[in-house]
This record gives structure tokens, sequence and C-alpha cells, in this order.
């Protein structure tokens, strides 16, 4: 008896045991047959993987005055808050460090920075997959284009006679100022009236490799130079098409092209100096042409006028005095490039143009004192003339005179059909949050120990249509970013058999804060299943805390923002190994159903169905009811071919993906 009854039992295990089995086949199955009637067939090599994980060893040899910290980025950080943190590590000045990251899959290249312990950042781009990075190629870059010992030693310049600016001319037509058939008064007070440019005249020779460009009596000094160092031209690339990239899909463009404004106000050379370069009284004052990116180069003449605030009269405003003083030509853009490149937007290195100083008083035709070095302590201001050539009529509204102090560009930015267009909507212009009327159009900003001015002139507000890097004789003011971690969304379906798959039944999010912590977040819950959100294990996220009653709700049967109702997220901190990154984490984690007894994991495993899926950015996930596939209509696309549409979440369908407030 006792052995028929071990018996009978010993069958009933095996046949329990093969039921397990064949239900775990039937619903792995089930699941696939699931996934593929709503996805199409599905690439058996997908594993739904959207990061690219690497190693990488930086030695901290920036130039800069100290080190306190390196950091892995996804872009440059200057004057740009897309940039974000996938690594960093506390290390001082030649030390050396090995980093992982998890990269976004569509990125080719990253950005290594040292920090200095007053925020200054130095970067070094650097290709996904590359063992180590050092910057000391790149700071080579840093050495002084001209030094002292470079300046020409005149003592005195030819100037030719004086031109009156647009604004005197307009100034000067008073209530008669009529422009395309539109009369404008902005210059009638008077206050532009007498403004001058000058420029050297033919026959004024220079030491040192200096020469006047005498053709077409263009009136600018300049030598010529060699390029980039090695490695600095990704530097600059990464720099500024990150923050100066000249196109755009996104509400605030105009005419398909970036809107910059908001960047420039928040530059730190904008707050202190209102786009001012402050001398040093050390080397001569110098610029270098780098990129040309507008079809309009040929009207682009760049003057450059210069004064101590102290020396403003008592009964005269700022503003008022800077607009007599005299401006002298620093660049005739049309020397600089050609129109392939141009249109291109090529960056070159090839001519350094020289800024010479002709003292306090007021200038006169013929031969005037003068040196190749600033006093310390002036500032110099810039003023973009646009016209052709030989073209100085008033009446055409491509003609204006535009300044990086925003409060002289008050009346050319009223011409309407041309600079008044990258004005805001709500003062007459054509542009959603874009300038006001005494907004800069040329920007100053600093970035790897390098100042760079950026111009805008005309109808929009990129700020790329020229860059010049500031050569030599100025101080520097640095840029000091602030940069917050890279985020990653980790979506669940929280019944895998049969799911509905719009990825939304439990959203969380991990951010990068520093080396050893992670915020976990939950953003959203798209079920009424009992869910438990496991292996966070925090002060507030726990193992034994349902979903829906984190964020208040006594029931389960409640949808958190993935329809209409928009709640504050669930937030927690948690502490990680410093080798580990905010996707390691993120993978520990699951999701307990309670109402299924079912535990839903992520893996990477190839033939898997995607039941949990992370995607390295602030993830926009389908609203509730909204299949993934329709939310981002490359994400068919992609299941059927991991090595299609890789960039398949950064392109939601308008209306079908949650934006949270």
């Amino acid at each position: 008896m006792k052995k028929t009854i071990f018996i009978a039992i010993s069958v009933l295990a095996v046949l329990s045991s093969c039921t397990k089995q064949m239900e775990l086949y039937n619903s792995e199955a089930v699941a696939k047959n699931n996934a593929e009637s709503i996805f199409g067939t599905i690439d058996p090599r997908q594993d739904w993987n959207m990061t690219v994980k690497g190693t990488v060893t930086v030695t901290a040899n920036a130039d800069l005055d100290d080190i306190a910290k390196v950091q892995i980025l996804t872009a440059s950080p200057f004057l740009n808050d897309e940039a974000k943190v996938l690594a960093e590590a506390n290390v001082k000045k030649g030390g050396t460090v090995t980093l992982n990251y998890d990269a976004p899959n569509t990125y080719d290249k990253l950005v290594a920075a040292c920090v200095s312990s007053n925020g200054v950042y130095y970067i070094q781009v650097f290709k996904v997959g590359q063992s180590k990075v050092s910057f000391i190629n790149a700071a080579k870059s840093r050495t002084t284009r001209a030094l002292a010992s470079e300046a020409p030693t005149f003592t005195s310049i030819t100037l030719a006679a004086p031109h009156k600016t647009f604004n005197a001319m307009r100034a000067e037509a008073g209530e008669t100022c009529v422009i395309d058939g539109i009369t404008y008064t902005e210059w009638s007070d008077g206050t532009w009236a007498g403004e001058q440019v000058w420029q050297p005249a033919d026959g004024n020779t220079f030491d040192a490799g200096w020469k006047m460009d005498t053709e077409k009596n263009r009136g600018i000094i300049f030598r010529d130079i060699e390029g980039f160092e090695e490695g600095e031209l990704e530097n600059i690339k990464a720099i500024t098409e990150a923050f100066l990239y000249k196109y755009s899909k996104d509400q605030y463009s105009v005419n398909g092209k970036r809107n910059n404004i908001r960047l420039i106000r928040e530059s730190a050379n904008f707050t202190t100096n209102n786009n001012y370069l402050i001398t040093d009284g050390v080397n001569p004052v110098t610029l270098i042409p780098i990129q040309v990116y507008t079809t309009e180069f040929k009207k682009d003449h760049i003057y450059y006028y210069y004064f101590k605030p102290e020396d403003i009269p008592a009964n005269m405003t700022e503003v008022n005095y800077i607009k007599q003083l005299p401006k002298y030509k620093a660049i005739q853009v049309e020397r600089t490039t050609t129109t392939v490149a141009s249109n291109a937007g090529e960056f070159f290195r090839n001519k350094e143009f020289l800024l010479p100083f002709y003292g306090d008083g007021t200038p006169t035709e013929g031969v005037n004192t003068a040196s190749a070095i600033f006093p310390k302590g002036y500032k110099v201001g810039f003023m973009n003339m646009k016209h052709a050539e030989n073209d100085w009529t008033i009446a055409t509204n491509l003609n204006g005179c535009t300044y990086g102090d925003g409060r002289l560009n008050y009346a050319v930015n009223h011409i309407k059909g041309h600079y008044l267009t990258a004005m805001d909507k709500s003062i007459g212009g054509s542009t959603l949050e874009g300038m006001q009327f005494e907004d800069p159009r040329i920007a100053i900003f600093s970035a790897n120990g390098k100042t760079y001015m950026c111009f805008e002139e005309g109808c929009d507000c990129n700020f790329c249509d020229m860059i010049i890097e500031v050569g030599s004789g100025t101080k520097i003011v640095n840029e000091r970013p602030f940069v917050v971690g890279q985020d990653y969304t980790m979506c669940f379906e929280d019944r895998p058999g049969t799911a509905d798959y719009d990825m939304n039944d439990v959203v969380i999010q991990g951010q990068y804060m520093d080396a050893t912590h992670v915020q976990i977040s939950i953003i959203a819950c798209g079920a009424y299943d009992r869910l438990f959100l496991c292996g966070v294990n925090g002060n507030i996220i726990k193992d034994d805390k349902e979903v829906h009653s984190l964020f208040g709700f006594s029931t389960t049967e409640q949808f958190i923002n993935t329809t209409s109702l928009d709640k504050s997220p669930i937030v927690d901190v948690i502490t990680k190994t410093e080798t580990e990154t905010v996707k390691d984490v993120l993978k520990r984690i699951y999701v307990y159903n309670a109402s299924t007894d079912k535990k839903i994991e992520y893996t990477e495993e190839a033939g898997k169905t995607p039941s949990v899926i992370i995607i390295p950015i602030d993830f926009p996930y389908p609203v509730e009811k909204q299949r993934i596939n329709n939310a981002y209509e490359k994400f068919g696309d992609w299941a059927g071919n991991k090595d299609s549409e890789i960039d398949w979440y950064n392109k939601p369908t308008e209306g079908k993906v949650f934006i949270r407030q």
C-alpha cells in the first residue's frame, strides 16, 4: 500500500512538473503570437536593447587651473541644456579614472569633460567604444594666437575718409525715413546722428607677418594662419552643433531654423558684460573667423568700437554715448570664405584679423596715432553692418546695423520684412518666444578656454550665421554649465501573454545623480491589476507597497498619468556602486503582479517578447490604449529588423503620447 501511494505521488509530481513546463512553453508561445499579431514578424536577433555599453579610461589633463571631477556626457554642455551626464568620478588634475556608461544607441560620439572646483568645463570628443581619452592635444589649441611678441610695431595708421552708418543716414532722414514704402520714426530722436565708420587706407604697411587687404579698398589688417590643432575641430563642432545648430523642427523654430535666443540671454558673457570683451592690456585684440553659414555673407561688414565706462560724460546715457563712438572696420566677411564653403557651413581657420587701438580722441582722415595693443580694461563692442559692398541705400529692409549690445538694436529690429521677423509674436514679429526689441544680435560665449562670437544677421534667432573666435587680447568670462544626469525610462506590460502593448502599465524613470546615487521615479500606471515595484527598496518605494497606493489611491481601478490625470511622480533615491550604470540598476527592478501571481522582468535575451523595455531618454510613453507601434510608427520596423530605425523613440506621433506637465 505504501509503495502504491509513493508511486502515485511521484507520478503526480512529474505530471505537475510537466504541466508547469507546458504552461511556461504555452505562455511564451502565446506571448510571441500575440506580439507578432501586433508588430509583425519579430527579428529573431531582436533583444530590445537601445543602448551601447562602454568603458573608457580618462586622463584628467585638461587645461584648467584645477580639476575636481571627470564626466562622460552625451553632448557639449556649453549653452546646451540637452547635454546629460552618463557617468562621473572625482579625480584630481593629472589623475586617471575608468568609467562605465550606457550610451543611447543613436550616438557614435560622446564627450569627456574635466570640471574644475568652481564649475568650469573643458571637453574632449571621443568615439563610442574608444578605450582611452586624453585632453593633452586639445589643450594645445588654447595657445594664444597673437602674443605681444608677435604684434606689429606700428605707431600710426592712415585712415580713409569716414562713411555715415545706416543709423546716421536714417536719423538724418527723420520723419521721411522710408524703407520699402513704410515710414519709420525709430531714428527720429536724433541720437544716431553723426555715427560714422572708419577703416585703414591703402598704403599702410606692417611687419611680423601682418598685412593690409588693399583689394577693393577693404581696409582690414590680417595675417595668414594655419588651421586647427589636432583634435580641436571635433571639439569645436561638438560645441557649435550642440548650441548653434542651424536647423530644427520644434515649435519655436523659424522657417525650420533653431531659435537660440533664450540660451543667448543665459550666457555668462551676456549677463556679466552685455556681450562686450574686456581688454587684458597685454596682447593684441584679434579675431579669427571659423565658420560662415549664410548665403548673404558678402553683405557682412564687421566693425568694432571701444570705451571705458568712466569716460562717459555725466550728462549722457551710456547708450547715447556708444552711438556717437567711431566704429572701426575689423573684417569684411567676403574676404574669409567662398560661396561653396558658406552654403555647406564648413569650418575653417585661415586668417587672423587685428583690431588696432586708435586712442580716445576723435579720428581724422589721414594719419592717426595707433597701437597694436589696447590698454587694459577697455570694453570692446561689435557691430555688423549689412549691405552689398557699394550699396548704401537706406530704403531697403536688408540694409542695417546690428549690435552685440542689444540696446542699440531697438530701431533696426523694427524694420518689417527682415529684422522684425525675428521678434516675438507678442510685439509684432513672427517668432514664438522670439527676440525683444533690445535683444543682442551678436552673442559672446566661452568654451574650452576660448571666447567666441556668434552672429544673427537677419530674420531668425539661430545665431549661427557667422562664428568668430577671439584670438587674443581679452579676458575670458567662463561659462559654468549646469548638467543633469541622463534619464532612462523603463516601461512594463503587466500581462505579457495578452499584452496590448501600450507599454504604460508601469512606467518608471532612472536618472543619474552622481557616482553612487540614482533617482528612481514611478511616473505612470496604466493598469487595474495589483502591482508592486520590486528591487528598489528605497525609503518610499518598497517591495511591499502597491503602486496605486503610492499615488494615494485606495483602489487599483485608476489609470495614473496615462489619460488626462497628471499626478506628481513618486520619487526615491537609492545607492549604487561606482562601477554601475543607471541601466545596470534598472535591470534589477521588476514588477510583481499580485493579480496574476506573475513576475515581469527585463531581459536582453534575443527572441523574447518586449514585456519590459528600457529607453535611454526621458521617453514620452503612449497614452492609454494606444499601442506603441501607433504612438511610434517606426517601432514595428525596428522590431522586425533590429538594425533599422534604431532612433524610433525620437519620433513620436503627435497626440498619441503622454506629455507630462
